[in-house]
């Protein structure tokens, strides 16, 4: 069979995998009703909302009745108040009370959630005295009830999309959020943000009152919501997704930061492409030659409009190399951003050749989307670089395409800057020293962890170290491309005493058994030179005699700027806005700040908020 036919038989299986999920027990396929929902293609600067329709599974019915934006995976919820960081605390304080009621997430007199009539552009409403100056209650700025729909059910729809995508793409559930659920707080605080922040497992998002530039002091003030950016939504559900199909990674660790910003970016891309509507505008904006600035490869549109800057914040249409950006994280994933959406161009030019664009461009989309989110299985767990992430690309070409693109991508990683003159022969030769093992197909996971204690040696550790099972995710069994992947953690000893390290592997077996790929749990030294034990051992010594050891959470072996092997603490803080990491290090074993929510628009490139809308 080819690569091609494997691929389509693979989708169709994952395609009705998530279908059957999404039904409920006690109503069949043939039945399922359709809610229509008002939902922005882009945001509200590039073109007016649209209606779409969701399955009624994915409402929740409240007390009285009626259908909420909720349900037992995604839920709106809204805080009394909004805020806004304060520069001089260093964190977000209440600033003024929500004018978002919670009651706007019930549906509306027909019993859906469609708002065709509502204002694109509505203006900021704040209550003034007879003076003029803005009216405070108990401290905080008094904004009058907002009877607006639309950030709300965009959000709402678009969540839903990416998740919908990424569990089609993977191949598997992903339980998001707290145990599954995830929180979306649509009118969070003021600024043109949006966060995903790890220690609440939700989702936040900003309000921007505004003028457009050009328009004089005198023009009323607007009201522009980030929730209604579908894409802008659509890649803050993907650093959510990120955290489930990488559940190891280090969240100070820049290399996962650009990674995730570059997955964020793409996954809006690739899930748009599943919606036949916006194909059809697309192939009919750009008459099918998709090799140019288009409305899927720009983002943030709202961006350019209300700074009076270019079209978007970023586009993924671009030439740019690894040493053309900075090291901040969304300014250093373009390259790999846009490697991908050159990738893209080659799969859609491929199969336009014998199908028309629309049909090209959705297939084309469902490939990108498996190299997006399969890639997490093929990189190391918890620290990574773009070179990494480039050869799990590459992985993922060889293990489900029959190494069909290996060319395209290779060149273009080249030109990216993504790999070096050594990087492909690295690779090939991770690609030799997989061990030849093999694992019972359908292995329980009481099996799978007596397979790991039985290879240990195999798998490269040592007497003094060993391997505990974190998890066994299985594909359908229904066709070739079945993969189990096994992730583990690095214990300091073995056995029931064992000391957990904050350290973990990855193992990907094929649908034969054979194991296909093996990233160890301890930092290598270099390409293909593994981590001595012995080296191991002593850091972990001088990191307990450090009192490193006392911070109630694992310890882990990294390797600094430097590549000298050492160890640190890694705690996450705060709740909700104010998610952080403290680090502990055998530098500074008293810990400092690592900020782990980095806002999208360098300081220097910030809109301005109207001083009224704010004073």
């Amino acid at each position: 069979m080819s690569n091609r036919l494997i691929f389509r038989a693979a989708t169709l299986v994952a395609i009705a995998l998530v279908a059957a999920r999404a039904l409920p027990a006690a109503a069949g396929a043939a039945r399922e009703s359709l809610v229509p929902i008002s939902s922005y293609d882009d945001d509200p600067f590039a073109d007016d909302a649209v209606v779409e329709r969701m399955s009624r599974t994915r409402f929740e019915a409240g007390p009285d009745g009626r259908l909420a934006l909720s349900s037992d995976l995604v839920a709106i919820e809204e805080e009394s108040v909004i805020y806004r960081f304060n520069q001089t605390l260093g964190r977000f304080v209440a600033f003024a009370w929500n004018p978002w009621s919670p009651d706007l997430r019930k549906s509306n007199a027909a019993g859906n959630f469609a708002f065709p009539d509502e204002e694109r552009f509505p203006l900021h409403r704040v209550e003034r005295d007879a003076d003029g100056k803005v009216v405070l209650v108990d401290g905080l700025q008094h904004w009058l009830p907002q009877d607006l729909h639309r950030g709300m059910t965009t959000v709402f729809e678009s969540t839903n999309a990416a998740k919908d995508a990424a569990e089609l793409w993977s191949g598997r559930e992903l339980a998001w959020g707290q145990d599954g659920y995830l929180e979306i707080n649509a009118h969070a605080f003021i600024d043109f943000n949006a966060f995903f922040s790890p220690s609440g497992q939700a989702l936040f998002f900003g309000v921007v009152p505004h003028r457009l530039p050009g328009e004089p002091i005198s023009a009323p003030v607007k009201m522009f919501e980030t929730a209604t950016s579908w894409d802008l939504a659509v890649h803050e559900a993907g650093h959510a997704l990120f955290a489930r199909l990488k559940p190891n990674r280090d969240f100070s660790d820049a290399g996962c930061g650009t990674w995730s910003e570059s997955f964020g970016d793409q996954i809006q891309m690739w899930a748009s492409l599943r919606d036949a509507d916006r194909v059809l505008a697309l192939v009919a904006e750009t008459d099918g030659d998709l090799a140019q600035s288009n409305s899927l490869t720009r983002f943030g549109e709202a961006y350019a409009a209300l700074l009076g800057e270019g079209t978007a914040l970023r586009d993924a249409f671009h030439d740019r190399k690894v040493s053309d950006t900075t090291p901040e994280v969304h300014d250093r994933s373009e390259p790999l951003t846009g490697a991908a959406y050159r990738l893209f161009l080659a799969v859609y030019e491929d199969l336009a050749r014998d199908r028309g664009p629309a049909e090209a461009a959705t297939e084309a989309a469902q490939v990108l989307g498996v190299f997006l989110t399969r890639a997490t299985d093929f990189t190391p767990e918890n620290r990574v670089t773009l070179e990494d992430v480039a050869k799990g690309y590459l992985e993922v070409d060889a293990e489900l395409f029959e190494g069909r693109y290996r060319a395209v991508l290779v060149d273009e990683l080249l030109r990216r800057e993504l790999f070096d003159a050594g990087s492909l022969d690295e690779w090939l030769a991770h690609e030799a020293a997989t061990p030849e093992l093999s694992l019972r197909r359908r292995a329980t996971d009481r099996e799978v962890e007596r397979w790991l204690q039985a290879n240990l040696d195999a798998l490269g550790v040592g007497p003094e170290f060993g391997l505990a099972l974190q998890s066994v995710t299985r594909g359908t069994r229904r066709h070739d491309l079945d993969q189990t992947v096994v992730r583990v953690q690095l214990t300091l000893g073995r056995g029931e005493g064992a000391t957990p390290l904050d350290n973990h592997g990855v193992l990907v077996f094929r649908a034969s058994g054979a194991l296909a790929d093996y990233h160890a749990p301890l930092p290598p030294s270099g390409p293909g030179a593994r981590t001595s034990e012995t080296e191991a051992r002593a850091v972990i010594a001088d990191a307990n005699q450090r009192g490193l050891g006392q911070r109630g959470v694992p310890l882990a072996l990294v390797r600094d700027a430097d590549g000298r092997l050492t160890a640190e603490v890694r705690v996450l803080r705060g709740e909700g806005l104010e998610a952080y990491m403290e680090v502990f290090t055998l530098d500074d074993p008293s810990g400092e700040r690592r900020e782990i929510v980095i806002p999208p628009v360098p300081p220097d490139r910030r809109m301005p908020i109207p001083d009224e809308a704010v004073e």
